[in-house]
This record gives C-alpha cells, sequence and structure tokens, in this order.
C-alpha cells in the first residue's frame, strides 16, 4: 500500500513506493544512479583525450621547425661563376653640339667605322642653341658696356680693357706689395704716435700725483704741529721757558713745511707747461700719422677696387670673345651639316633614329676604339679569390653560344668597395669579336665537375669544435604519430662548389639532413618537419 505525503509550502509532491524508492519528482521520472556515473566516466575520459590531443599539438608547434633533404649522389663543380656586363675600356660617347634633328642614320649597330665615316645626317635648320647663344652675347654685350663705362671706373683701366690688353698678376702684385707697404708703414707710425701720448699722459699724471702726495704730507705735519702748540699752550706743567723752546721747535716745522709747499706749487706749474706743451706736439704728430694713415689706406682700397674691376671687365670682354667664336661654329654647323665618327672602331650602339631630336651634348652613338680591350667584373667572396691568380683563363657557362676563340683573362683580383673584408672583385679582359659593350655575360673560372656519391646542399654543413658535421633527421614511432629527432653526424668535407657540397661519413646515404631551421637545433632534440 503506498503512503502519501506533503513535502513543502509550494505544494510539491514526492511519490515513494512501499521500499522507500523514489517513483515520481515533480512529474518528472527519476534518474538512474549507474547512468549518471557512466555518463560523468565518458566525460572524464573525453577531457582527457581532448588535453592529450591538444598538448601535443601545442608540444609540436614549440618545436623548430625544420627543412630537409635526401643525401643524393651527384657532381661537384668547384669552378667560380659570375656574370658581369661587358665594358669598353675609354669607350667613345659621340655627341653633337646643338639640338638638332636627325634626318637619315649612315651606318647599322655593330658596323666598323673609320675617322670621318657618316654616322647621322642632320636637317639642315637654325637650331636652338644657335638662337639662344645670339640671345645671350646681346645680353653680355650690354652688360659689360654698362660696366665699363658706370663712372667708378679709372680711365687708364677703361683704356687697358678697350684695347684688349690684360695686367699680369706679377703687375698686380707689385702694385699691391707697394701700396701695402706704404699703408704698414703709415699704420706703424700712427701706433707709435697713439702710444706716444699714451705714454706722456700716464707720466703727466704720475708726477702730478707724486706733488700732490708730498703736498698731503705737508699739509699733515702742520696739522700735527698745530695740535703739539695747543697741547703746549694747554699744559700748566710746563715752564715758560719750556714752552718757548717747544713753541720755538714747531714753528720751525711750520715755517719749513710752507716753504716745501710752496716749492711744490712752483714745480707743479712749471711741470704742467711742460707736458701740455709735449702732449699737443705729440698729438698734433699723431694727427698727421693717422691722417697719413688714412690716406694710404683710401689708396690701398681704391687699388684693389680698381683691380678687381679691371680683372672682372677683362673676363667679361674675353667671354663676349668665346661667345661669338662659339656662335660662328654653331652657324658654321648649322646647314648641310651630319655628325662623323672621329675615331675609328666598331659602333656598339646607336641611340637615335631618323626623324628624332638631339639635345646638345646628347650620347648619339658609341665606338669602341680599335685597339681598346673590352672587360667585365664581378664578385666573389675571399675564400673563392684565393683558388685563382691573375691570368687563369675563364670559359662562358653557355659555351655552345660561343666559337672557341672566345677568350676570358682574369686581370685583376681587388678588394670589393661594398664588402672590403669579406670579398673581392674579379676583372676579366675578353677577346671576342661575339660580344659588344653592354652585353652581359656569364663566366666560370675553376675545376671541371666530379661525381661523388653523397652530396648535400651547403647550409647543411654544420662547423663543431671537433670539426663538420651534419644533422639526420630520425624518425620514432609513438601512440600519438612519428616523432622526428636530429642527430649529429661527423662527415669529411671533399669538395664543395656555389651550392653543394661533396661528403665522407658514416652515413647509409640516403638519410635526409637539415637544411634550414626556425631556431638552433642541437643533437638529440625533437623537431617539427616544415611539410607537416
Amino acid at each position: 500500500m503506498s503512503d502519501f505525503l506533503g513535502t513543502d509550502s509550494n505544494s510539491n509532491i514526492e511519490v515513494v513506493d512501499s521500499s522507500g524508492n523514489d517513483i515520481m519528482r515533480d512529474g518528472k521520472k527519476p534518474v538512474d544512479k549507474k547512468d549518471m556515473i557512466k555518463n560523468v566516466a565518458i566525460a572524464f575520459l573525453s577531457v582527457m583525450l581532448i588535453l592529450t590531443f591538444f598538448s601535443n599539438t601545442i608540444m609540436n608547434y614549440s618545436l623548430p621547425q625544420v627543412a630537409t633533404q635526401q643525401i643524393s649522389s651527384g657532381s661537384i663543380s668547384p669552378q667560380i661563376r659570375g656574370n658581369g656586363v661587358i665594358s669598353a675600356e675609354d669607350p667613345y660617347n659621340v655627341t653633337v653640339k646643338e639640338t638638332r634633328k636627325i634626318s637619315g642614320v649612315a651606318i647599322k649597330e655593330g658596323a666598323h667605322v673609320e675617322i670621318g665615316d657618316v654616322i647621322y645626317y642632320l636637317e639642315d635648320k637654325e637650331s636652338e642653341e644657335l638662337k639662344n647663344a645670339r640671345e645671350k652675347l646681346d645680353d653680355m654685350e650690354t652688360a659689360y658696356e654698362q660696366s665699363l663705362f658706370s663712372g667708378d671706373v679709372p680711365d687708364e683701366v677703361i683704356s687697358r680693357v678697350r684695347s684688349g690688353h690684360t695686367e699680369s698678376f706679377d703687375s698686380y702684385q707689385i702694385k699691391l706689395k707697394d701700396v701695402n707697404d706704404r699703408y704698414d708703414a703709415a699704420k706703424a707710425v700712427a701706433d707709435a704716435a697713439t702710444k706716444a701720448v699714451q705714454y706722456l699722459e700716464k707720466l703727466q699724471s704720475f708726477d702730478t700725483n707724486e706733488v700732490n702726495y708730498n703736498k698731503d704730507s705737508y699739509s699733515y705735519e702742520d696739522a700735527l704741529a698745530d695740535y703739539h702748540l695747543a697741547s703746549i699752550e694747554a699744559n700748566t706743567s710746563m715752564s715758560a721757558e719750556e714752552k718757548a723752546d717747544a713753541r720755538k721747535y714747531w714753528d720751525n716745522i711750520k715755517n719749513d713745511n710752507k716753504r716745501e709747499t710752496t716749492e711744490l706749487t712752483t714745480y707743479a706749474n712749471q711741470i704742467k707747461t711742460s707736458y701740455d706743451q709735449k702732449l699737443l706736439e705729440a698729438k698734433e704728430t699723431e694727427t698727421k700719422a693717422k691722417k697719413d694713415l688714412e690716406e694710404a689706406e683710401k689708396d690701398k682700397t681704391e687699388l684693389i677696387t680698381s683691380i678687381k674691376t679691371e680683372i672682372s671687365l677683362c673676363d667679361a670682354r674675353d667671354k663676349i670673345k668665346d661667345q661669338k667664336e662659339k656662335i660662328a661654329e654653331l652657324e658654321e654647323a648649322s646647314v648641310g651639316a651630319s655628325i662623323k665618327s672621329p675615331v675609328a672602331g666598331i659602333v656598339s650602339s646607336l641611340d637615335k633614329a631618323a626623324g628624332e631630336s638631339v639635345s646638345a651634348d646628347e650620347t648619339v652613338a658609341v665606338i669602341q676604339i680599335d685597339g681598346k680591350d673590352m672587360t667585365t667584373s664581378f664578385s666573389v667572396t675571399n675564400a673563392q679569390a684565393q683558388k685563382l691568380k691573375v691570368g687563369d683563363m675563364a670559359r662562358p657557362q653557355n659555351a655552345w653560344m660561343f666559337s672557341d676563340d672566345f677568350k676570358a683573362t682574369l686581370t685583376s683580383i681587388k678588394n670589393d668597395k661594398t664588402d672590403p673584408s669579406g670579398k673581392k672583385v674579379l676583372t676579366f679582359k675578353i677577346d671576342s669579336k661575339e660580344v659588344t659593350p653592354g652585353q652581359n655575360i656569364a663566366l666560370a673560372i675553376g675545376e671541371r665537375s666530379v661525381d661523388y656519391d653523397m652530396v648535400v646542399p651547403n647550409s647543411a654543413i654544420k662547423t663543431g669544435n671537433t670539426g663538420k658535421f651534419v644533422l639526420v633527421v630520425k624518425s620514432k614511432s609513438s601512440p600519438l604519430g612519428n616523432r622526428y629527432i636530429a642527430s649529429n653526424v661527423e662527415v669529411s668535407v671533399l669538395a664543395s662548389d656555389d651550392n653543394y657540397t661533396a661528403i665522407s661519413a658514416a652515413l647509409d646515404g640516403d638519410e635526409y639532413v637539415i637544411t634550414t631551421s626556425s631556431k638552433q637545433v642541437k643533437a638529440g632534440e625533437q623537431v617539427r618537419l616544415a611539410n607537416e
């Protein structure tokens, strides 16, 4: 028989059977305790699996990432290779002196020309340079005439300049020396006169001060005598005779002081008169010396200005002459003109075609002069350069494109200015009719290639305390997949070139070696492959 029991104030009803098991709570089916335990276990195992997976993934991403390459057989070419642009030794750049228009091209690139051969034909037309040159001449002549007759130029200078005469620097030097000597002498006299006045003024002040000092001394003695005389009169212990003797003594002193003071006054008037006369004469001498100095300085300034003006006018005159000669040359070249070769050689480039305009001093053609060498150069490491010597021969890397007559001779090995401590510049002399200046050429110099059983990239070779070694990647299986471990293997380097190195080591020859890594790898460390 079931019992019905009320449970709480919210009138939730709980049904309990006679055995005490819950039948229903709030109208819901009760939860089985075994199912609950099973669900918790499944959730725990799932969480552990997820944590294991992510910890393995996180660990993998924290490992150094490496790139590998399999050891293989191959050939090593210890040749030194490089690319350079062929340049001509002192190539001749053909230019024109004015802007002209090309009416025709007389030759082709690669053609041989002799001195005087026509390269381009030009249209008969006055150039802009000729028009501008005439306008410039007018401006130059106007400025020259205005300066010449400005009113500030001495007549003798105008005459010399107009006559075409140009004073020599020696003449200017002599004139400047003379005026400088006069100026220096006048300055020395003026300075001495000024110092004489200053000396007399100081001496007068000293003597006057000495007289005044002596007068003050006598005044002091007079005051002292008056004091003693007053004391005598007030002294009641002295007899009349003693007082008379004492008064006589001090009166004599006062009389002597009066006499000396009078003589000093007379002396002071005498030295004042003497110094006033001497200073008057000295200042007159100083005034005259300063006036002479001003005249000398004026002469010096005028001469310097005159020389500068004369040099400037002569320069302007000569430039006008040069401008007239330039106009004459432009006028001569403006009609029926052509551009001719001034040297004999091979035309390596033609920069203009018919109908195009060419500017003044613009290069229109380049000629490789007969008898001049062609060269090329490129940089190599110091280690590579040590294997070479001047006189070694090089061959083009694409030798099939050249005949057997091609020669490239190493002529110099010098420091590379961009990296003097690490690189050298190799310069080669090129002897071939199949190349021209400006052409790019690839050269190889050194030994021929040799086949080896084990070859690895240069980046796989490491250097340790005991010598050279490589890091080999070894695979180990685990429940979570393969793990890759770096192993150190010592090697002997047999040969190397720019890209690969031949090695000898205790290896089968099919292992994978580490070439690069995201961070430093040590032997025994686990790594992550770049392609996984």
